[in-house]
C-alpha cells in the first residue's frame, strides 16, 4: 500500500482527490466514504480501512479515547484479535493508494502483521489552522487540539522511520505560484505521470481558495509546537534539494 496520512484536518482529502483525478488507484470509487458538511467534495477513503483503524484506536472507549490516546502496544494487542481482517484488507489494497489519517497512530499495527507499505505521503498543515478547524468540528479546546496535532505527527514520523516518505505542504497546494511544483513531486512519489496541462487542470478543477483559513490563524504557538512545526517545514524544504523541479 501507498499511504496518504497526517493529522486530521490537514488536507489529506484534498490530496487524495488530486491523486484520484490524476489517475491514482484509490480502490473502488463506489465505496468511498460519503461526503458531508465537513468535506463536501468527499473524503476519497475506504470505510473498511477506516473502520479497522477506529477499532484499533477506540477499543471499548469510543471517541473518549481521544482525551488520552492509546499506546502503540495497546493497539498492537487489539490488532492480534483481528489479524485475519487486517491481512485481508491489506491484501485488497496492495499496490493501491490508501488515504487515512488514523495511520498516524495505527501504522505499527499494520506493519506488525506484515503489511507492505511502499511509501507514505505526510500532509502538513499549520497547527493553528488545524486547531481552528478541530475546534469548529469537534468542540474541543485549542490546547487539546494542539496536543492531538503534536502527538499524531510525532508518532507518524517515528513509525515511518524505515519507510520512504514525502511531505506535502497543504498551504502550497492552495496557491497558484506553488501548486504545480508541490503537486508534481507528489505525483512523482506515487509514480503518476503529469503530461501536458494536467497539473493546471487539476488546480482549476479541484483547488478552492475557500479551503485556506490561514488568514484566520492569529493564535501564537506553544513553544514545543513551534519547534516541531519548524522541524517539519525543514524536512519538507530539504527533500527538494537535488530533485528535479
Amino acid at each position: 500500500m501507498y499511504l496518504i496520512s497526517g493529522m486530521h484536518r490537514s488536507g489529506t482529502s484534498l490530496v487524495a482527490r488530486l491523486l484520484f483525478e490524476a489517475g491514482g488507484n484509490l480502490g473502488d470509487p463506489a465505496t468511498f466514504y460519503r461526503a458531508d458538511r465537513w468535506n463536501p467534495d468527499g473524503y476519497y477513503e475506504q470505510p473498511e480501512v477506516q473502520q479497522i483503524n477506529m477499532r484499533l484506536i477506540h477499543g471499548c472507549w469510543g471517541k473518549l479515547t481521544y482525551f488520552k490516546l492509546p499506546s502503540t502496544q495497546t493497539m498492537i494487542n487489539r490488532g492480534v484479535r483481528i489479524r485475519g481482517e487486517l491481512k485481508r484488507v491489506a491484501d485488497r489494497y496492495r499496490n493501491k493508494i490508501v488515504k487515512e489519517t488514523r495511520f498516524c497512530l495505527t501504522l505499527p499495527v499494520w506493519l506488525a502483521h506484515e503489511t507492505t507499505v511502499d511509501g507514505i505521503l505526510i500532509c502538513l498543515r499549520d497547527p493553528v489552522a488545524v486547531a481552528t478547524s478541530l475546534q469548529r468540528r469537534n468542540w474541543i479546546t485549542r490546547a487539546h487540539a494542539y496536543r492531538l496535532w503534536l502527538e499524531h505527527n510525532q508518532r507518524l514520523i517515528q513509525h515511518a522511520e524505515a519507510i520512504p516518505v514525502w511531505f506535502v505542504n497543504y498551504h502550497h497546494l492552495l496557491h497558484e505560484k506553488t501548486f504545480e511544483r508541490e503537486m508534481h513531486h507528489v505525483c512523482q512519489f506515487f509514480k503518476l505521470q503529469t503530461p501536458g496541462n494536467l497539473l493546471k487542470h487539476l488546480q482549476q478543477k479541484v483547488v478552492k481558495r475557500s479551503l485556506d483559513n490561514s488568514t484566520e490563524c492569529k493564535a501564537r504557538y506553544p513553544s514545543n509546537l513551534q519547534t516541531f512545526w519548524k522541524q517539519l517545514l525543514e524536512k519538507h524544504t530539504r527533500q527538494f534539494c537535488g530533485s528535479e523541479t
